[in-house]
């Protein structure tokens, strides 16, 4: 009887398996929601990746997540309103099914969900585009820091003919000769202070940007600029910071990862990108989080970005090798042994990260490739040379011609050009201390910021202000204000 009853048991439990009931459910262990300039995101982490489904509900806008076979972990609480949700609840709608609802303040419909597998279990991450709260300067700036110059009105700078980098700087200096920019560098891998005058060639350095460079205290606290004009946009520009979160890129003889690098100096592109008037940041990523390759340039298009800018540290097995280098994409051949290498390396990330990263494996693809990036070639082509000038300028270069490869995080869909920015070589000891100093970030991020200002002033898109300011020119402003001819 014993024995009959332990088989009984046995055909039950497996019944009951059959029936499709888990016999381990996958556990939610946290829910995160987080605002920032580039919009709303919310992760959902799990103990373990599993089957989720998402429903787009209406009157109130929702959305919920579904996840079958899972359980919320003891004592989880859920994170408060931020941003797009107003507020985050949990629910059972079936049994072995937790749903999470996010209440939305409007109606908005998230970039495709992705989920991340790591070591501690896998993340489903979920994000709503927007522009976010705007940045309160007074707030971020330290108490006892003196209030940052009046910007002047965009009008009252057309009609004096200033260049871009008036508008934020009280004391416009003309662009650095190379020469005292290459000092700087020099000056600046020796751990010695930077000269007093100015020479990151950066339309957003200003008198207080100086200071903090000089001092070498640390990113710069936000400068405010003047509104823009009535009918003008600002023109968007996409910075990517490279690798991220599982994907930590190449590591430096210290132990330097480029993912921390890259983030920092993205970030410190952005800040004087968003002190320069007539320009706006994009980050793709704002902290340590790993983002599929083919999700960045879909996050800068749905941002409305102008130009997108990935941001990397380059390595190589030569301990001797310098200097920065400018990428752009190629669908029919790498320009060179190295190029292709470097493309095949970065392409890799998504391996890394738990995906697989798409590639030509056809004659059709191929061709289909071809023809959606054709729009966009001599446009990234252009200001990827205007980038590795501003480079140059600062005496920070390795290649000096324009590289090309098939990097994947360079596929867009939108005509904005597009470029890979190597910033330098984080193999080398020397410079992977000098990518580790605020100060050498902020030199990087003046060159790129100087290229990116000099190519839209040259080829300004409709509706903003360097158009404003290209019409003014054309039509005599610039010369009469200024006394003579430009």
């Amino acid at each position: 009887m014993r024995a009959q009853g332990t088989r009984i048991h046995g055909l039950l439990l497996a019944a009951m398996l059959l029936a499709g009931l888990p016999a381990a459910a996958a556990e939610i262990q946290q829910v995160q929601v987080q605002s920032g300039p580039t919009g709303t995101r919310a992760e959902i982490q799990l103990d373990a990746p599993g089957p989720y489904r998402l429903l787009h509900l209406q009157a109130p806008e929702r959305l919920a997540v579904d996840f079958s076979a899972s359980r919320l972990a003891r004592g989880l609480r859920l994170s408060g309103p931020a941003g797009s949700v107003r507020g985050v609840r949990s629910g059972q709608p079936q049994p072995g099914t937790v749903r999470i609802v996010f209440d939305l303040a409007a109606s908005a419909r998230p970039l495709p969900p992705r989920l991340e597998q790591g070591t501690d279990g896998a993340r489903l991450v979920i994000e709503w585009p927007g522009d976010g709260p705007a940045p309160a300067a007074a707030e971020t700036a330290p108490a006892t820091a003196p209030a940052a110059p009046r910007a002047p009105d965009p009008i009252a700078v057309l009609a004096a003919g200033l260049p871009a980098a008036s508008a934020s700087a009280p004391d416009p200096a003309p662009r650095p000769a190379p020469e005292r920019a290459a000092g700087e560098v020099a000056a600046i891998a020796a751990g010695t202070p930077a000269p007093a005058a100015v020479s990151v060639p950066a339309p957003a350095a200003s008198a207080r940007t100086a200071t903090a460079a000089e001092a070498g205290d640390g990113p710069s606290p936000p400068v405010p600029t003047a509104p823009l004009p009535a009918g003008t946009r600002p023109l968007v520009i996409a910075i990517d910071a490279g690798h991220g979160g599982q994907d930590p890129g190449a590591r430096g003889p210290n132990g330097t990862r480029e993912k921390d690098v890259t983030l920092a100096i993205a970030r410190e592109l952005a800040r004087q990108v968003n002190a320069t008037p007539g320009m706006r940041a994009f980050l793709t990523r704002e902290d340590d989080y790993f983002i599929p390759l083919e999700q960045r340039a879909r996050k800068a298009s749905a941002h409305k970005a102008d130009i997108f800018i990935s941001i990397h540290a380059d390595a190589a097995e030569n301990r001797g090798a310098r200097g920065s280098s400018v990428y752009i994409l190629s669908t029919r051949g790498a320009s060179s042994q190295r190029a292709r290498w470097l493309a095949d390396k970065e392409n890799a990330a998504d391996v890394i990260g738990g995906g697989r990263v798409r590639v030509a494996d056809s004659t059709l693809t191929s061709v289909l490739l071809d023809l959606t990036q054709s729009g966009n070639m001599k446009a990234s082509e252009d200001a990827a040379g205007h980038v590795l000038g501003g480079l140059r300028r600062v005496g920070n270069v390795h290649k000096h011609e324009i590289e090309r490869a098939n990097f994947a995080v360079l596929r867009t869909s939108d005509k904005m050009p597009a470029m890979l920015v190597e910033t330098a070589f984080i193999s080398n000891p020397e410079e992977e201390k000098r990518l580790a100093d605020p100060a050498f970030q902020r030199l990087l991020a003046g060159a790129i910021l100087d290229g990116v200002d000099r190519y839209f002033t040259r080829q300004p898109p409709p509706g903003t202000l360097y158009a404003l300011r290209a019409r003014a020119r054309e039509q005599g402003g610039y010369a009469s204000a200024a006394g003579g001819s430009p």
